[in-house]
């Protein structure tokens, strides 16, 4: 039995709501509302992970910021009661960081996962579709080509029937052009006219 999410797992995605591509072929009028949903949910993910890596470096920037100012404040701390309690704040301050920077590190080993999934799921969904359309493409093809050569073939009959109607006039005007001459004939020109 054929397996397209085993398949599927197989391949190198890239992330479908990033590819150009993509969204050529499965154009707004295209998307059924599954599919949608699946994109707004990788969507949601993509920015998530965006999120995260934001506040990770931010986090980062301000433990080091932090610790910059304690290792600045270390040799006077004895002689100030100001600077050690300054200090004693901003350890607990860093304390704090590092354990919201092993908190998002430990969410972004989780989101790739999960981005990888959605982007799966939405290219099950997309797979589906497609082959759906093609399916129901190809039978309408049939149909359109069969509507085609019937036209055709009435075509040729048309042509055929439009070649003896002139042929008919060609040769009905040459003979009593012949029989009537030149001045009977463009009075009867005239008054076709």
């Amino acid at each position: 039995m054929f397996d397209l999410e085993e398949v599927l797992k197989t391949k190198n995605i890239p992330i479908l709501t990033l590819d150009e591509k993509w969204h050529q072929v499965f154009n707004d009028n295209v998307k059924t509302k599954e599919i949608l949903q699946l994109e707004a949910n990788l969507n949601e993910l993509l920015k998530y992970q965006a999120s995260v890596t934001e506040k990770l470096k931010d986090y980062k920037n301000l433990k080091s910021k932090l610790m910059e100012g304690v290792v600045a404040n270390m040799d006077n701390e004895d002689d100030d009661p100001k600077k050690a309690k300054i200090n004693a704040k901003n350890q607990k301050l860093i304390l704090d960081a590092k354990e919201k920077i092993e908190e998002l590190e430990d969410e972004m080993l989780d989101i790739p996962k999960r981005i990888r999934d959605a982007n799966l799921e939405l290219m099950i969904a997309s797979v589906n579709l497609a082959f759906d359309k093609m399916r129901y493409n190809a039978e309408d093809i049939a149909l359109l080509d069969k509507v085609i050569a019937s036209m055709r073939i009435d075509l040729k009959k048309k042509l055929l029937i439009k070649q003896d109607k002139e042929t008919f006039n060609t040769q009905t005007y040459a003979y009593l052009h012949d029989i009537l001459g030149n001045d009977v004939m463009d009075a009867f020109d005239k008054r076709e006219e």
